[in-house]
């Protein structure tokens, strides 16, 4: 039988990619904020939606069956949704085009790092010719030690390509792992966040915000990085680290330098004393972007297994807060 989608998203072309992928399917956009929006996400058997659109309308659908939203990071849903009766199944976008997209931003970013590519943009400004320092004198990414702070689709991703560069990987979860990855030299959870920090060169979030990793990296727990003088990569949830503690970070020299993609508000006020530190590169939360054509392969692929009775891929867990 077919099945009604709606299309609940600002991502130019979802939909025609959705119907080029689904020719027999009944596909319908839907306009958000308006005066029918709600009555047509009730015609659906299923909605396809960014998180932030979603909002108004996660409790008054009884009639679907799967929401697809269009982002990884769900967290602002599953607060809305934890004290609501739903009767549909939640799933997130998450698949192989965004974790390539999020490790070619953190390899790029160490590469830069390394070679100060910042000061050789300023030199060529300037017409000088500059070797001093590790504009020559630079590390490789397989001298250095790099940490991975979550180790699910995306997380593993970045550790086996920065692997391929030869660096040593740690990987850090909450709980133990249950299989074996070949590109993971060193693994240790959470409560053995300290030991990870004092053992590597670059620490890589990419944790979701959940109850257990809010704040994580608050107060002085990136002291442990001072000997090694890592560099902090966010490109988790800018909720892993108050701005204070992590200005603090890096005014003590805990950590030498930070590229930050996520912030606890978005966008960064301009009153933030981060955009002024030389030390510290700013991204506007690009590192991922969710693409139309991404989302629409990897929702055929679950709607597949939707069709035929099978279990979905990335179900949302209102529990864990994921």
């Amino acid at each position: 039988m077919a099945q009604s989608i709606a299309i609940l998203s600002v991502i130019p072309r979802l939909s025609y990619h959705l119907r080029m992928k689904l020719p027999n399917s009944t596909i319908f956009d839907v306009l958000p904020d308006k005066c029918d929006t709600l009555s047509k996400l009730q015609d659906a058997d299923i909605v396809v939606t960014d998180c932030d659109l979603f909002l108004p309308y996660t409790d008054k659908l009884p009639s679907v069956k799967w929401v697809q939203t269009t982002w990884a990071g769900i967290e602002s849903l599953i607060s809305n949704l934890r004290d609501k009766k739903i009767n549909y199944t939640l799933t997130r976008f998450s698949d192989k085009s965004l974790a390539l997209a999020m490790s070619e931003y953190t390899i790029a970013h160490i590469f830069n790092f390394e070679r100060n590519q910042r000061q050789q943009y300023q030199n060529q400004e300037n017409k000088e010719w500059i070797t001093d320092g590790n504009i020559s004198d630079y590390k490789l990414i397989s001298d250095l030690s790099v940490a991975i702070l979550g180790l699910g689709n995306i997380g593993k991703t970045i550790a086996e390509k920065i692997k391929m560069f030869g660096a040593t990987v740690w990987g850090m979860t909450r709980t133990p792992l249950k299989e074996s990855l070949n590109y993971i030299d060193e693994h240790r959870t959470i409560e053995h966040l300290p030991e990870v920090l004092t053992n590597c060169d670059y620490i890589i979030n990419v944790l979701p915000s959940t109850p257990s990793t809010l704040g994580l990296l608050n107060g002085n727990i990136l002291e442990n990085c001072k000997n090694r003088g890592s560099i902090f990569i966010n490109i988790g949830r800018g909720t892993i680290i108050k701005e204070t503690d992590l200005l603090n970070a890096l005014e003590q020299q805990w950590i030498l330098g930070a590229i930050l993609d996520v912030f606890a508000e978005e966008p960064l006020s301009g009153k933030s004393k981060l955009w002024s530190l030389p030390q510290v590169t700013i991204t506007p939360h690009i590192s991922g972007v969710s693409r139309a054509r991404d989302i629409a392969d990897y929702f055929v692929q679950n709607y597949q297994r939707y069709i035929k009775g099978e279990k979905l891929l990335n179900i949302a867990n209102l529990e864990e807060g994921y």
